[in-house]
């Protein structure tokens, strides 16, 4: 990673040179007014990187879900939160704000809310909905998000305007409007419609509504509030999928606000700050997290050594403040706390934008090492804060979590909607998966990329040649891969396969194949006929990973895994949709936590550890959370009298988890 001293004192000192640089090719950070007409038709249009990604996003649902992950969204969209939020939230899911509820003067918002909260969790939710129908819905609730896309673009202005306000109540120059942000909420599932579909109109429609934010943006003037930086995810997708300049220009005019200004970021992305290694993150955790990857982005389309000198100190500084299981720390704020399992919680909403963030990243550099974060994170920190059943979440989390009843605020609880707090993680976790699953696989310079692992079946092109591959896999809950490789016509490519960081060996059986071992990728190339197959196979050992509280995790593979504390679950709120409840989890009378690791012999790095990973023959293959469909068997001290017992451990994310204890001491 880049340090760059020279840099960071030229950040202190001379501000306005740096802006001038990291613009790039945004002269002067104009944004032009002679926009061309959208596009009429779906077409990847080549965008100009200087720096060019090494990998490309596949159209959203040329990657679609198979096997556990398929049956997680179909119950989440059938019984979950996902499928209902509406009815279970109707006071802040269903205002209707992007239609016939626009916020005009006279309405006021809800006490204690920002006037835009609704349209965040609206259209974080409509876009999880629409991403998750899209690929593994039902037919009648695909009908409900065509029909509902359609109700949308009716209420489009004739200008383009798609968004929260009336129109005598947009484009405010002060006050915190949320007007960029609640846009890029819900244009994230009419962006992921659009390519799943190639419905021309939905393009259309964002495209005008996009240069509408464009033309009427100030940035000397208008101020959006902390999230309205994401609108660069919008321009950056628009940018790749249709070569405009004009979204490529906007993108970066947003990067720049975020060094000059560090928006709701605390300061913490301000160029001096952000390239000053002693300086820990403070802000709004979920914010910073989303923040982390514009640097990569500006990189890659301008050249800058300079953004690639904030990039790489972006990250550096970030691993300070993400858990081993994949969770930044963010109790809101981050507050220069380092991780700690005991102590330090990680929100819903963060760990969706720290794995969003870290895929970006992946992409654009072709470093399996960040494509291990997102794994550790979807696997881990993710499936821990959840219900199995998809009906509530914990807003926020610990890894060592010995009772969830309402602490930091009402954050540490299950809900499906944390209406008493905010009504942001539930909404922003429908996302989750499905951004998971699109990265599954990404566009490789010489074919295509395996960047995360499970279930799945692949259908692109590669070089003019329609593909299909399929991959046959309980992953994570085991470490075998079969890739089935299905090309209309014999075709050369070269798969690139990630091996995962904790991974010691790795078998790869392809016959006919060269195989060779390019850092982080095994590279496997050949001509492929129809039906050809691909076995691999991870070798792992339990390993120990230490925490900043002086205990260790244990991990075997790509799951980290707790001693499960016996717990009873009591609801504390119902809703208006029956079945759904806020629940407190406490210990039940008698339940002990207090265990040691034994004492290793040779000391802690030998290997292997004295544990044994067995499978559970009664586990629910197409639900493996609801219980351990793993378990880790094996001796922990009791504490509190001395002697040795036997214990089965089981992944953090599973339902017998609920309460936990992920470390242990030496």
């Amino acid at each position: 990673m880049v340090r760059m001293n020279a840099i960071k004192q030229a950040a202190k000192t001379n501000m306005s040179l740096i802006f001038a640089a990291l613009i790039g090719s945004c002269a002067s950070g104009q944004i032009a007014s002679n926009l061309p007409p959208p596009q009429a038709e779906f077409a990847m249009a080549p965008a100009k990187y200087a720096v060019q990604p090494e990998m490309q996003l596949l159209r959203f649902g040329e990657v679609m879900p198979a096997g556990w992950l398929r049956e997680q969204m179909r119950r989440d969209l059938a019984s979950g939160f996902a499928g209902h939020m509406p009815e279970i939230a109707p006071n802040t899911a269903k205002s209707d704000i992007f239609t016939t509820g626009r916020k005009q003067p006279a309405k006021s918002s809800t006490p204690g809310t920002q006037g835009w909260w609704n349209g965040e969790t609206e259209g974080n939710w409509r876009s999880g909905n629409t991403m998750m129908t899209l690929l593994a819905g039902a037919p009648e609730q695909r009908a409900a998000v065509d029909a509902h896309i359609v109700e949308l673009l009716k209420f489009q202005d004739a200008d383009g305007y798609l968004g929260i306000y009336a129109r005598e109540s947009r484009w405010r120059s002060s006050g915190d409007s949320g007007e960029l942000w609640t846009q890029a909420c819900l244009f994230r599932g009419l962006l992921a419609y659009y390519e799943a579909t190639g419905n021309a109109n939905v393009l259309n429609a964002l495209e005008r509504a996009v240069q509408l934010t464009v033309r009427s943006y100030d940035h000397g003037e208008f101020s959006d509030g902390q999230h309205s930086l994401m609108f660069a995810d919008i321009t950056e997708r628009l940018y790749d999928l249709t070569g405009n300049p004009v979204y490529r220009d906007f993108g970066l005019s947003l990067c720049r606000d975020m060094l000059q200004t560090g928006r709701g970021l605390a300061g913490d992305m301000t160029a001096a700050n952000l390239l000053d290694p002693t300086h820990l993150y403070s802000g709004h955790g979920v914010t910073q997290c989303e923040s982390f990857r514009l640097p990569a982005w500006a990189a890659s389309v301008s050249g800058s050594p300079l953004w690639q000198a904030a990039r790489d100190e972006c990250f550096c500084k970030a691993f300070r403040q993400v858990s081993p299981t994949g969770g930044l720390v963010s109790s809101e704020t981050m507050e220069g706390r380092v991780t700690n399992p005991d102590t330090e919680a990680y929100e819903g909403c963060a760990s969706k934008e720290w794995m969003t963030s870290v895929l970006s990243v992946a992409q654009k550099l072709g470093q399996a090492s960040f494509a291990d974060r997102a794994e550790d994170t979807f696997f881990n920190a993710v499936q821990g804060a959840r219900l199995p059943d998809g009906e509530g979440m914990s807003y926020c989390s610990k890894d060592n979590c010995y009772d969830r009843s309402g602490q930091l605020g009402g954050r540490i609880k299950y809900s499906p909607c944390h209406e008493d707090v905010a009504n942001c993680c539930a909404p922003n976790f429908t996302q989750v998966e499905p951004l998971f699953v699109r990265n599954l696989w990404l566009r490789a310079a010489d074919g295509l990329a395996a960047v995360l692992y499970g279930p799945c079946e692949v259908r692109t092109a590669v070089n003019g040649v329609p593909i299909t591959i399929t991959e046959t896999t309980r992953y994570p809950f085991e470490n075998q891969i079969t890739l089935t490789v299905v090309p209309k016509k014999l075709t050369s490519l070269t798969l690139r396969l990630r091996i995962p960081g904790w991974c010691q060996r790795v078998a790869v059986t392809a016959p006919g194949a060269t195989l060779v071992r390019a850092g982080g990728w095994m590279l496997v190339t050949k001509t492929w006929s129809p039906g050809d197959t691909l076995k691999m196979v991870f070798n792992s050992e339990v390993q120990l990973v230490p925490a900043n509280n002086r205990e260790f995790y244990l991990r075997d593979g790509p799951l980290f895994y707790a001693y499960a504390i016996p717990s009873e679950m009591r609801a504390i709120k119902d809703y208006p949709l029956p079945d759904f409840h806020d629940y407190y989890v406490t210990p039940v009378a008698g339940a002990r936590w207090n265990y040691a690791l034994p004492e290793i012999p040779g000391g802690a790095e030998d290997k292997p550890l004295p544990f044994a990973l067995a499978d559970n023959p009664a586990a629910n293959a197409n639900c493996p959370w609801d219980g351990p469909t793993l378990k880790l068997t094996g001796t922990l001290i009791n504490r509190d009298t001395g002697k040795s017992e036997s214990v089965e451990l089981v992944p953090m994310g599973c339902g017998d988890a609920r309460l936990r204890r992920c470390t242990f001491p030496l």
